[in-house]
């Protein structure tokens, strides 16, 4: 799956442009209502909420596989960096075979570097925003995980990524792009502090050669159109 498109909501559009212009040194055009960040493959954008908004979205990036280390000393020279509760920074799972490292934009969003061995894409030189090739995950909290696992899988024709469906978590998709399933009120990996929340999202995905876009709370599938790509 690839995520094409992905919106946000954020309070501030102002900061988040300073924050992925400045700090992630990715291309950005500011306008009135609408920030559009250029993430590799994807556009990633942000709509001014409304003044009762309040809660924070994770999202992740994919990097080339060779990269976390030189990843993780870049942006931690810009922004902390998240830790768990034995103090580490960054995350090598053996299940998933990928290596991370979490950090905050401007709104509080949990964002995420995964460098990820499947894909098996080495770039050779330092690491700079370049090597951010695509959004590569969008977390979609719920209050039934796995009746919203059954529906993605059966819609969009994915499957469960590297377990089985739990009502706390599932992830759905593969190395290229996920949804990322949360039981609502679980707190975004590691210890962010920051609770899965329901909260408007809009994606153009591709998957299959099919274009679709997912949107609102409860989450919408709509078909697009066969894929141009």
């Amino acid at each position: 799956m690839k995520i094409l498109r992905l919106e946000l909501q954020a309070k501030d559009l102002r900061a988040q442009a300073d924050f992925y212009s400045n700090v992630l040194e990715l291309p950005v055009t500011l306008a009135t209502e609408i920030l559009e960040v250029r993430a590799g493959e994807t556009i990633l954008t942000f709509v001014n909420a409304a003044p009762d908004f309040d809660g924070a979205y994770h999202f992740a990036f994919n990097i080339p596989a060779n990269q976390l280390l030189a990843a993780k000393a870049w942006i931690a020279s810009r922004v902390p960096l998240l830790c768990d509760e034995n103090g580490r920074d960054d995350f090598d799972s053996s299940n998933w075979n990928s290596h991370s490292v979490y950090f905050k934009d401007a709104a509080g969003n949990v964002l995420e570097f995964i460098a990820r061995r499947e894909l098996k894409n080495p770039v050779e030189g330092e690491f700079d925003s370049r090597h951010i090739m695509n959004v590569s995950e969008i977390g979609l909290p719920s209050e039934d995980v796995i009746g919203l696992a059954d529906e993605l899988c059966a819609t969009l024709g994915l499957s469960v990524f590297h377990q089985e469906p739990y009502e706390s978590f599932t992830p759905v998709g593969d190395d290229n792009g996920l949804f990322i399933l949360p039981v609502k009120d679980r707190i975004w990996y590691p210890k962010s502090g920051v609770p899965a929340e329901l909260l408007p999202i809009e994606a153009i995905v591709e998957t299959n050669g099919r274009q679709w876009e997912l949107r609102g709370v409860p989450y919408e599938i709509i078909f697009q159109s066969p894929s141009t790509l």
